[in-house]
């Protein structure tokens, strides 16, 4: 269970309190990323999420920043999506009110010096050639850019090289600025702490931050007719593929039902990618199927690293999966085992207090309206076998189709003719 409280200027607070944890973590949530930034300032969101370490007057660098989170053998980091940045800091439950000072700290109060800036790009650039150069993480980016082009949707929320280089103080400042507003924060609090306490001495830190209009996001173009194919050229001993649809947004209650069709076709060791693909078949060792939601879009695709040549096969197999669960509804007690599995999955994964935070924080600032865990089982007991035959029916359906390819050889094939074929 947790609490929201929406202060008078706008900040959110959630609270999570736990049994049988002896840590709690503080997320700060910013509903802000490479959505919102401009095409002269893109990964500005990113760059400032590093520039936040940097010191402050009163914690004037780095060093005196990572001392303090060394001093209380905490957990750290910070993350930058399309849609939201986050910092957070786990330790054990007696350093809330500290975390809660550095995190208040380095969010309104960071100095952004020209010189850390300028030193930090080659940095940033740095993290840049490290994703590119890991496939499982850029294959990623390959599709988004499939499906969304030349836009924000599209583009890689660390920007380019050239952009980076260009970045200005100024620039910084004036995002900071305007972005960085109470309207547009979140501070969750999940673990062991008096729940009463937390909640006072948030008011007493963040109370304070500056009030505005954060920038509206512009909204994302949705123009595909026909199924779309994109392969990229890696020197690599296995190759990536993406094979799946346009999708749900999170707003959108079929989303639940997407989830559970998600996990039928590739959320387990029993589902039907995995057996086809890896058991039947033997062309891959990781394959799965997600649906993936974003507040003003999303996706449904299936993944698998394989050997080149066997790329065609893997797609065709991936393709007559969809075209199968489409056509022919799901049996009734595949459906319970799969409701079962992703509830039994989601009590695990938020056993921890990080988890927990991380999760009621990410629907907040996806949805402004996050569920208990309780609600989340409620909607996925209520899909039914008709509910997956239809989303498979609006879902899988040629116009919608998209295949991203990462390797050596991602031409193999015609995917003209392969593409075209899935009625």
């Amino acid at each position: 269970m947790f609490k929201k409280l929406t202060l008078a200027n706008g900040l959110r607070i959630l609270t999570a309190p736990m049994q049988g944890t002896n840590t709690v973590t503080v997320f700060v949530m910013c509903g802000t990323g490479s959505d919102n930034e401009p095409r002269e300032v893109g990964g500005i969101s990113h760059f400032l999420e590093h520039m936040f370490f940097k010191g402050t007057e009163k914690r004037p660098n780095h060093l005196a920043i990572s001392q303090e989170l060394d001093a209380m053998g905490s957990i750290s980091n910070a993350f930058t999506t399309h849609e939201t940045t986050g910092y957070f800091i786990k330790a054990g439950a007696p350093y809330l009110n500290r975390g809660l000072d550095l995190l208040a700290d380095i969010y309104k109060h960071s100095l952004l010096p020209e010189t850390e800036i300028e030193k930090e790009k080659q940095v940033v650039i740095e993290e840049m050639h490290m994703r590119r150069d890991e496939p499982t993480s850029y294959i990623w980016q390959l599709w988004e850019s499939l499906l969304w082009g030349d836009q924000p949707a599209g583009r890689e929320v660390i920007g380019t090289e050239e952009v980076i280089r260009g970045l200005k103080q100024k620039d910084f400042q004036e995002y900071f600025s305007h972005q960085y507003v109470a309207e547009n924060t979140a501070v969750v609090i999940a673990g062991n702490f008096d729940e009463q306490g937390g909640v006072a001495r948030v008011e007493e830190l963040f109370g304070d931050i500056r009030t505005g209009k954060p920038r509206v996001k512009p909204s994302v173009a949705e123009a595909q007719t026909a199924p779309q194919f994109r392969g990229e050229k890696r020197t690599i001993d296995q190759s990536h593929l993406l094979v799946g649809f346009r999708g749900y947004d999170a707003f959108d209650p079929k989303r639940y039902a997407a989830d559970v069709l998600g996990t039928i076709l590739g959320g387990g060791w029993s589902s039907r990618m995995f057996v086809r693909i890896r058991e039947e078949l033997g062309l891959a060792y990781t394959v799965f199927s997600a649906s993936e939601n974003y507040s003003n879009r999303g996706y449904f695709l299936s993944y698998a690293g394989v050997t080149h040549d066997r790329i065609p096969a893997t797609v065709q197999a991936i393709l007559e999966e969809y075209r199968r669960i489409r056509e022919t509804p799901v049996f009734s007690d595949e459906l319970a085992r799969t409701k079962d599995y992703i509830k039994g999955r989601m009590l695990m994964e938020l056993e921890t207090s990080n988890a927990v935070a991380s999760h009621v924080g990410g629907e907040e600032m996806l949805t402004g309206k996050p569920l208990t865990t309780d609600e989340v089982f409620a909607r996925i007991d209520q899909v039914t076998v008709a509910d997956c035959t239809a989303v498979a029916e609006e879902l899988f359906r040629p116009e919608r189709l998209n295949a991203a390819i990462l390797g050596p050889e991602p031409e193999t094939g015609d995917w003209g003719v392969i593409l075209a074929d899935f009625r």
